[in-house]
């Protein structure tokens, strides 16, 4: 591939995330859809809503209650 100077293809915009996996048991804080999804890209770890793009890191999600 030929990318500009400084741009490896490794970026996560190019490569995508190094995993991504469903959270079936918990619906999206935010919307209440349950469209969430968990990645991963180099030691960070998030959950994303597909249906409204609420972003939290995983930690912090996990520490939520669920209702």
């Amino acid at each position: 591939m030929n990318y500009p100077p400084g741009v490896t293809g490794l970026e996560f915009e190019i490569a995508g995330p190094d995993y991504e996996k469903e959270i079936e048991d918990r619906p999206c804080p935010k919307c209440g859809a349950d469209a969430l999804m968990e990645y991963g890209y180099r030691r960070e770890q998030w959950v994303q809503c597909c249906a409204c793009e609420f972003r939290m890191d995983w930690e912090q999600f996990n520490d939520i209650e669920e209702p």
